[in-house]
């Protein structure tokens, strides 16, 4: 790798961190015939594409983690006022909720209960004092961070579930599937993790083909990072006061002269012609 500004190196390291910054040269090591990395880079690597790269996560992390917080504001908001009027009590009453796993109900419960317990907001200390600590649905939903949010969603009598799932023009399948893929990437914004070129387990389930062009087109990149972000753009369109000029501008600002492209996204070159890109 070649390094044409030692101090600038040097100083970058300081800040960054050796091992960050080495997730980002990762893609330059030549491999193996066996497919494994070695030591040694691809001719033409510079450490200024390093520090591109790097410097290109942290704007697309903080735009996805930025939208991602006007979608799961309106969530919470959906979800508290759908079961609060069913009961504003529901969530400690498990025979009014669709469980399909007590054991996991119990769980979210006890961790909902700690969380209030020692949470030191105002709402939660107001109820807590002065409402005998009757803490009703519309407050618990503001105390949960997104993994317990979405397995509150998941425990939704089935017609509130697709109630809310029909706001976003998706099934209560699809709608939870993409709640518990978009937790990682939740995870991996706020805790600064390497984001634009990762690969995600947890597959989104989409519309059948021919069902919805604009979710046709992400079909094949729906477990890459690009897919996950094209998920915030399908959920943010029916999102009032989201800023859809976040994400693409992130993504345009990718360095087109560090030997990468796209693909590293999980996308083409012509993705801007996509329906949720346009």
């Amino acid at each position: 790798m070649s390094v044409d500004d030692d101090a600038a190196a040097l100083a970058l390291l300081q800040r960054a961190g050796y091992y960050t910054l080495s997730g980002y040269s990762h893609t330059f090591r030549l491999k193996t015939t066996q497919g494994d990395r070695t030591e040694r880079f691809r001719e033409g690597t510079a450490f200024e594409s390093i520090h591109a790269l790097w410097s290109f996560d942290n704007r697309l992390r903080a735009a996805t983690f930025a939208s991602v917080q006007t979608v799961e504001t309106h969530l919470r908001a959906l979800i508290g006022y759908s079961l609060g009027a069913v009961d504003p009590l529901i969530h400690v009453k498990p025979e009014l909720l669709s469980i399909s796993k007590m054991h996991d109900y119990r769980l979210w419960s006890a961790k909902l209960a700690r969380k209030v317990k020692d949470s030191r907001e105002d709402f939660v200390i107001h109820h807590r004092d002065n409402r005998e600590n009757v803490i009703p649905v519309w407050v618990a939903v503001d105390v949960l961070d997104w993994g317990g949010l979405s397995y509150l969603y998941s425990f939704m009598p089935i017609r509130e579930r697709e109630a809310v799932a029909g706001h976003f023009e998706l099934s209560a399948a699809q709608l939870l599937s993409w709640l518990r893929a978009l937790n990682t990437v939740r995870n991996v914004c706020a805790h600064h993790s390497r984001f634009f070129n990762r690969h995600y387990a947890v597959s989104p389930k989409l519309t059948r083909p021919g069902e919805n062009l604009a979710l046709d087109e992400i079909a094949v990149s729906k477990q890459s990072t690009f897919g996950m972000l094209s998920l915030i753009r399908h959920l943010g369109s029916q999102t009032q006061g989201h800023n859809q000029r976040l994400l693409p501008a992130a993504v345009s600002s990718f360095p087109p002269d560090t030997g990468l492209n796209f693909g590293a996204l999980g996308t083409t070159e012509d993705w801007q012609t996509f329906h949720l890109w346009k």
